[in-house]
């Protein structure tokens, strides 16, 4: 971590501020690589770990717990190099409609859930932004760091979503969190937390798992990832992941493929089920769309968010907002903070 961003954070606990109470190395990049933080009023100790500022190491509900290890081990697998040109295509397809890089240069930006830090990268790549934190639960803050560690503008922090640890006078004009809340035990909760770390006239990017579209994985598959899979150790579920992904894929190029071809993508839609999430992948490639199917059996905790639900995360928090169905199976939606609230919906 660079020095710089202590002045930002405080005590997740008391809100206290922090202090560098010890320091053993810096690396050519200017960061702190290994060190203590201390809260200055109830003293707890926060290491720094391999350029990582870590606050929530220990944690005693074991689902969670098992849920920021799956998740680890699968951001440290699939993320150690970033491919740069799928990454911006992924993040662009977040961004779509609301966001423009442009509209994020000078400002201070959150990433709720940074996971290997391939969107920070992007991020950081494609704007002018005065300052980029990540931040995520899991071991996979390690690969973020060593992604981002380069970019003078970007830090990663191991930290809970719930329990932000960042002064109350600092705050962000943009925060995104991309495939995160729907893994959180409350996901109105994370949200509610992010929305407090949002300044007045700042806006929140939230993408999750739709109810709507889903229902035959939610029926058939989704069983299977809570009882089995995610109780799998992690190369039984790479390997898993890997023969199902086959399976599908060959689906996708020898009955998908050619049915859009002759019928194009919105009759397509209409007679075979996810055609749309799967004309997404196949563009995308092999190895994303094994990396997602990993991702969908791993997590022990995972929710499906109806339209109705996810709106009222943004009204009940005094939000504006817009959203927008992505894909045939998933909700994007942007809230702005203003004192009064005024929904905007787009179709």
């Amino acid at each position: 971590m660079k020095e710089r961003v202590i002045q930002y954070l405080s005590c997740p606990a008391c809100k206290a501020d922090i202090e560098l109470l010890k320091s053993n190395s810096c690396d050519s990049t200017g960061h702190i690589i290994e060190g203590k933080l201390q809260c200055t009023s109830c003293k707890a100790i926060y290491p720094i770990i391999k350029g990582v500022p870590c606050f929530s190491l220990s944690l005693k509900d074991k689902t969670v717990d098992q849920n920021r290890k799956n998740f680890g081990d699968e951001w440290n697998y699939f993320t150690n190099t970033i491919d740069e040109g799928l990454a911006k295509n992924e993040l662009d397809s977040y961004f779509h409609p609301f966001v423009d890089y442009k509209d994020l240069d000078s400002k201070t930006i959150l990433d709720a859930g940074c996971g290997g830090g391939r969107l920070c990268y992007i991020v950081s790549k494609k704007t002018k932004a005065k300052e980029i934190i990540g931040v995520d639960l899991s071991s996979a803050v390690f690969t973020a760091f060593k992604n981002t560690k380069h970019l003078d503008n970007a830090t990663i922090i191991q930290a809970d979503i719930n329990k932000l640890p960042f002064k109350k006078s600092f705050t962000f004009d943009f925060i995104y969190s991309v495939g995160v809340l729907h893994h959180l035990p409350n996901p109105k909760h994370g949200f509610t937390s992010l929305t407090k770390n949002l300044r007045e006239n700042g806006e929140l990017l939230v993408w999750v798992y739709g109810k709507e579209g889903n229902f035959l994985y939610i029926t058939f598959a989704d069983p299977l990832r809570k009882y089995i899979t995610s109780k799998l150790p992690f190369k039984v579920n790479l390997l898993l992941s890997f023969l199902i992904s086959v399976i599908v894929w060959l689906i996708i190029r020898l009955i998908y493929f050619p049915v859009n071809k002759v019928l194009g993508l919105n009759n397509t839609n209409k007679i075979l089920p996810m055609n749309e999430y799967f004309d997404y992948f196949r563009k995308r490639g092999f190895k994303d769309f094994w990396r997602t199917v990993f991702d969908k059996m791993v997590p022990t905790i995972s929710y499906y968010i109806s339209k109705d639900e996810f709106e009222d995360w943004f009204k009940t928090n005094s939000l504006q907002f817009k959203t927008y169905f992505r894909n045939g199976h998933s909700w994007t939606g942007i809230g702005l903070k203003r004192d009064s609230m005024v929904s905007l919906k787009v179709n």
